[in-house]
């Protein structure tokens, strides 16, 4: 029996589309965020339910295909799109759902960003995710979930209570801390690694229609006095202020002065989530690190904070990232940082660097997301659209990354890996941590069904 005589059977049991090599869809169905990727899969099966994500999960463990899972498709290493396999799309489940009397936000698997934050912002209430619209609600959660609202209300995924999940079986199963305690712990930043989550309620927190955000912009030359002083202010904030910063060349954005553009700048992003007149005073000295290019902080929906950066990482650029968490911001960091801005290898990238503490540190028993000992996480999210330059722009990020791994804690976070390997992936995690997910992959996934992703195999994989 061919291929294409299983894929006319499998019609009569699939609600959604199915899309293989030629058809008129395939292209844009195999198509993701990160301009690099460009696989071939054998079908490419998109969705409208769980029990479409269950016969597609059948299906290729009948045939012996590989499987990928499609949802946001915004992971820098591509890993919604398997060669040769089978791709579970869920990029039309995006309905989201709020249920202001229990206080919880149900999402389908395949809704971004964008979608959460409209069916919940404007009515008043808030589930910590990202900073990017486009970036997928399943894949962030199941990674970790860091954002503008983190030290305030935990990451993503320590606001996660509820899944419908398919697991390596093709079964539906319905799980919460109460009936699958240690599955919740491992979905809560072990990737996609013990199925498919087509379902996920989170708590949903009640937030003022207007808050406190926006960014300072420095001019480059400052950098190594504006972190300094940064550093130091931002050591004893409260819970209430989260701040994520860039070192950029500076875009051609509207709010963007126009004789900054094109210059080395660092942009110190702010939000804080409480009394307005307190965060005035909390964040008055984030303001004066040197003499601001431009200052945008002010009260405002956290609906326009939450799009500020749009258009920042377009879809169909090249990406690669490394990241790195680290204790504080040592005198050396800050001086690698400044020398990276100045040296940076494509003017698209963002250097950047996340804020953690709060929420994050508190919720360590909450699931296997690690490092949350840290005090930031280090990002270089280098971009560039010309293919021929792609090795340039690779190499110089290893480089630039390697100067700062001596003075960073290890390990990583999975959002953020490219093509680390199973080794940096054990690192990210910790012994500890790492034993007691393959332990959890043991049980759930034996077989490694679930291995295209940032992978943790099981003790004895057999495929």
């Amino acid at each position: 029996m061919t291929l294409n005589t299983d894929i006319t059977m499998l019609t009569h049991m699939f609600h959604g589309d199915l899309q293989t090599p030629g058809s008129a869809g395939y292209d844009e169905a195999r198509s993701i965020w990160n301009g690099q990727i460009d696989r071939r899969p054998a079908l490419v099966a998109t969705c409208t339910d769980s029990e479409d994500a269950s016969t597609a999960v059948r299906y290729a463990v009948e045939h012996n295909l590989p499987l990928s899972v499609k949802a946001g498709g915004h992971h820098v290493a591509g890993s919604a799109i398997v060669e040769a396999g089978v791709v579970v799309d869920l990029s039309r489940m995006n309905t989201v759902t709020l249920d202001k009397q229990r206080g919880r936000v149900l999402v389908q698997g395949g809704a971004k960003l964008g979608d959460l934050d409209r069916s919940t912002l404007p009515l008043g209430y808030l589930t910590p995710a990202g900073i990017d619209h486009d970036t997928g609600v399943g894949g962030l959660t199941v990674g970790g979930g860091i954002g503008w609202s983190m030290r305030r209300h935990g990451l993503t995924c320590d606001n996660l209570t509820a899944v419908t999940i398919v697991n390596a079986g093709g079964q539906i199963v319905q799980a919460n801390d109460q009936s699958h305690p240690e599955l919740m712990w491992g979905l809560r930043g072990g990737g996609g690694n013990f199925g498919i989550v087509t379902e996920f309620e989170f708590e949903a927190h009640p937030v003022t229609p207007t808050v406190l955000a926006g960014f300072v912009v420095y001019d480059g030359a400052d950098t190594e006095k504006v972190l300094r002083r940064y550093r130091s202010i931002v050591a004893e904030a409260p819970d209430e202020l989260t701040t994520i910063v860039f070192l950029r060349i500076a875009a051609p954005v509207p709010w963007m002065p126009t004789e900054a553009v094109g210059k080395p700048v660092v942009m110190i992003g702010a939000m804080w989530l409480g009394d307005p007149d307190v965060g005035e005073q909390v964040i008055a000295p984030l303001r004066v690190l040197s003499a601001p290019i431009i200052d945008t902080i002010s009260p405002k929906p956290m609906m326009e904070h939450q799009g500020v950066l749009e258009g920042a990482n377009p879809v169909g650029h090249r990406y690669y990232w490394k990241s790195a968490p680290v204790k504080n911001l040592s005198d050396e960091i800050i001086r690698r940082l400044e020398a990276h801005l100045h040296t940076i290898s494509s003017p698209n990238s963002l250097l950047g660097f996340f804020q953690l503490g709060g929420a994050v540190a508190r919720n360590s028993d909450i699931g296997c997301f690690p490092n949350r000992d840290a005090g930031f996480i280090l990002n270089y999210a280098v971009q560039w659209t010309n293919p021929n330059e792609d090795d340039l722009h690779r190499q110089w990020t290893r480089d630039a990354m390697a100067e700062l791994e001596p003075h960073a804690l290890g390990g990583g976070y999975v959002n953020f890996l490219t093509d680390q390997g199973v080794d940096a992936i054990r690192m990210a995690y910790g012994e500890e941590r790492y034993r007691r997910l393959v332990n959890l992959k043991d049980r759930m996934d034996p077989h490694n069904i679930f291995r295209h992703n940032q992978n943790i195999p099981p003790s004895s994989p057999c495929h």
